[in-house]
């Protein structure tokens, strides 16, 4: 296994365990210090809006400067929270406490903006074929962190320690806070000795200048197919009207919505299933930890299937995300009939189960069409860091609106449940859920009727060069997006006809003549009266539908 992923792996397992040790306890540390349930839901949006409002930045900080930094300040950030997490049970009840509470998950939150971090890794590292099996395996592990979380919990419930002499202890709601500090700091030491930078560009495109005669400059891009065929494209810098044009399009939008989606439902998890399991069939933290982390096992079946789909079976990222917000949509619907008070506990876990192995089925896939969809528009390409960032602020949207109108809307008190005649949980509102699985599906279906679908690079510089091959020739535009090894099997066999024909190729594109761009040595080294020579340039320049150069 590649160095890196064990770093980006431990650290997504962190996240995951950091996750699974609050989420099912902090709605009872925030009532057992004076708070009310509006402020459990606030306290929840808070820690994504933080994460929102941190990953443009940190975004743009690994597009710049490279990975590790970024990692290790965020971490650290993290383990501050959680370091006030634990110290907020220290505060008098009410305001102080709370708002402690509240700051700690604002830390957490900015922390938490290194995700953002993992998947721009992936795509500046990994080929476009194997970013899905990459990124399932990575949420793999994570899963591995959610599977962790009941044992976590399970011995938190055990601790009872005596602190000073004013009576405050570290008990199993506040000691949450050490293990968040004890995790983030593990996490440190594995980036710090495990995450490379990779060299700028990445497997799929390295940056270099070059320069011309006189003051003349141009910067291009040097992008490589995974065969390691490489070709040359001039690099301009895109103004805000081309940058709001590209980004409008269908291929980038619809994976918005699709990672808006599934991170707003599970957010209707995340708020309603420990309240709503506590008032309908009696769970406490333990067990809500149990049914969240046993979410885990369901998950990592599922991944295994999607990392086989995708790389083996050849199912389309497509296909994967609209069947997954399909069988989303019904398992969300059932959540909202079968929760309610008195049920059995399985209305309570089988919901949680079906929709939760539908995350792998959306999420890995909807991340691999998104970077493939940004390495397909030259205006983005260079920016796969604040891309991927952008994209994790959907799902910070989705984090920071959706607890606190799913408290406000969705979760019924128990008094409304008691005085409501179906005795459910929630109310109609907590549709949403499926609504939006279905909105999804109709964004998918539209990129797939209008051709919107992006290709890898590789696979469609493959098509250019079978296409090249039927027609016996390129054109100019072809050739312009073809590696060079295969203009030269198509241009001739002749080695010196085909390297003349590679300098005015590289002369067209940066606009010299070809006086310009060859070399004296090279220039030299060929005499451009031998008749071969000049016969294979005439063809080599009709093929090609280039104006012939002329010296004297």
């Amino acid at each position: 296994m590649q160095r890196y992923l064990v770093a980006l792996a431990l650290a997504g397992m962190v996240d995951a365990v950091s996750y699974m040790v609050v989420a099912p306890s902090i709605i009872f540390y925030v009532l057992d210090n004076g708070g009310t349930k509006e402020q459990y839901g606030f306290i929840l949006s808070a820690f994504s809006f933080a994460s929102f409002c941190s990953k443009p930045f940190i975004g743009w900080w690994s597009d710049e400067r490279g990975f590790r930094v970024p990692y290790l300040a965020s971490l650290a950030v993290a383990s501050s929270g959680g370091l006030l997490y634990l110290l907020a049970s220290s505060l008098p009840p009410g305001r102080a406490a709370v708002g402690a509470i509240l700051a700690s998950r604002l830390l957490g939150g900015v922390g938490a903006a290194n995700s953002a971090l993992g998947y721009a890794y992936v795509a500046r590292v990994v080929p476009h074929g194997a970013q899905t099996t990459t990124n399932s395996l990575l949420s793999a592990v994570r899963m591995t962190g959610l599977a962790a979380g009941p044992g976590v919990n399970a011995l938190l419930g055990w601790v009872d320690v005596d602190v000073g002499s004013n009576g405050w202890k570290i008990d199993p709601l506040n000691s949450v806070g050490v293990v968040l500090v004890a995790t983030n700091l593990l996490a440190m030491a594995f980036v710090w000795a495990l995450l490379e930078e990779p060299e700028k560009g990445g497997s799929d495109d390295e940056s270099g200048i070059e320069s011309g005669g006189g003051d003349e400059e141009v910067e291009k891009v040097e992008v490589g197919a995974e065969v390691g065929a490489t070709e040359l494209v001039e690099e301009a810098t895109p103004s805000i009207m081309d940058f709001l044009r590209t980004v409008a399009s269908a291929d980038i939008l619809v994976p918005f919505l699709s990672i808006f989606t599934f991170n707003a439902n599970f957010q209707l998890i995340e708020t309603a299933f420990p309240p709503a399991a506590n008032d309908g069939i009696g769970w406490g933290p333990v067990q809500t930890s149990v049914a969240l982390g046993s979410m885990s096992v369901v998950i990592v079946v599922t991944m295994m299937a999607v990392s086989y789909l995708s790389s083996k079976a050849g199912v389309s990222d497509v296909s994967l995300i609209t069947s997954g917000h399909a069988l989303s949509a019904g398992a969300y619907t059932a959540l909202y009939f079968l929760w309610a008070r008195g049920a059995q506990h399985w209305h309570f876990w089988l919901p949680l189960m079906l929709s939760s192995s539908m995350f792998p089925v959306m999420a890995a896939p909807t991340r691999s069409f998104f970077t493939i969809a940004v390495d397909g528009k030259p205006v983005l390409g260079k920016l796969q860091g604040r891309m991927q960032a952008y994209l994790s602020m959907g799902a910070s949207v989705a984090g920071f609106v959706t607890p606190g109108l799913v408290a406000r809307f969705c979760l019924r008190s128990p008094e409304e449940v008691e005085a409501s005649p179906d005795g459910r949980e929630l109310t109609a509102w907590s549709l949403f859920a499926p609504v939006l699985n279905g909105v999804t599906i109709v964004g998918m279906a539209y990129i797939r009727a209008t051709g919107g679908i992006p290709l890898p690079a590789s696979a469609g510089a493959s098509a250019k060069e079978e296409k090249a091959e039927e027609e016996g020739g390129i054109s100019m535009e072809t050739a312009a997006t073809l590696p060079s090894s295969k203009v030269e099997q198509v241009v001739g066999k002749d080695e010196e006809a085909t390297t003349e024909a590679s300098a005015l190729l590289e002369g067209q594109r940066a606009g010299k003549s070809p006086r310009q761009r060859c070399s004296g040595q090279r220039r030299s080294s060929l005499n451009k009266y031998d008749p071969k020579i000049a016969a294979h340039r005439s063809s080599v320049c009709a093929c090609m539908g280039l104006t012939q150069g002329t010296s004297t």
